[in-house]
């Protein structure tokens, strides 16, 4: 299972929305070795030859890729956000040409990430899909907020912080781009996608 799993909304937003998972060993002795630490410093390596076509990156820490190598906290899960299905599959076959020998989950369009993988010449090892939410659904946030908030895993976006900024937005006192970058200081795993919320707020208040 992954926290990427539940993100919502229309297949088009979906089409610039990818979240590259690299997982280390999770028990103790494996992820504190020096080997397993060698490997995720060379992730961040790969990730950061895409710095400036990711939309988000992460692993607790709000650090570009290159100040992860640099303050040497290249340890942990590794996350990163594409917007460009193109630029997701040239990273992808990187990882899979350095032959890691670790963990890589995509979440994204199922048809979208299936054809990254069979252009690359590999089949996925593992799929997992969404059962949806059940329950009282009335009780939820309008499906617009939820394509917001459901892309932090954690859900530690708040639907109210929503439409707070909603507000502000149509008073005036503050941007779509930065709206969306307050919410995406939200999530520290890093998976939010801001690029996605700018567009989401723009469906959400009266000035679009």
């Amino acid at each position: 299972m992954t926290h990427s799993l539940h993100r919502r909304g229309s297949i088009e937003d979906l089409r610039q929305d990818f979240v590259l998972l690299v997982i280390p060993p999770r028990d103790e002795n494996s992820q504190e070795s020096e080997e397993t630490q060698e490997k995720m410093r060379q992730v961040w390596e790969v990730f950061s030859h895409y710095e400036k076509d990711l939309v988000s990156f992460g692993n607790g820490l709000s650090l570009l890729p290159m100040e992860v190598l640099k303050r040497n906290k290249a340890r942990t899960i590794a996350h990163a956000v594409f917007k460009d299905r193109e630029i997701l599959k040239s990273c992808v076959k990187e990882l899979r040409d350095r032959q890691f020998g670790i963990s890589v989950v995509i979440s994204g369009l199922y048809e979208e990430v299936n054809k990254i993988c069979s252009e690359l010449g590999f089949s996925p090892h593992t799929v997992e899909h969404s059962l949806n939410v059940h329950g009282k659904t009335e009780r939820l946030p309008s499906e617009n907020v939820l394509e917001i908030t459901t892309m932090c895993g954690h859900h530690t976006v708040s639907p109210y912080l929503v439409m707070h900024l909603v507000e502000r937005i149509d008073k005036g006192k503050t941007t779509y781009e930065k709206a969306a970058k307050e919410l995406s200081r939200m999530c520290t795993c890093g998976i939010f996608n801001a690029h996605r919320a700018e567009n989401i707020l723009r469906r959400l208040t009266s000035k679009a």
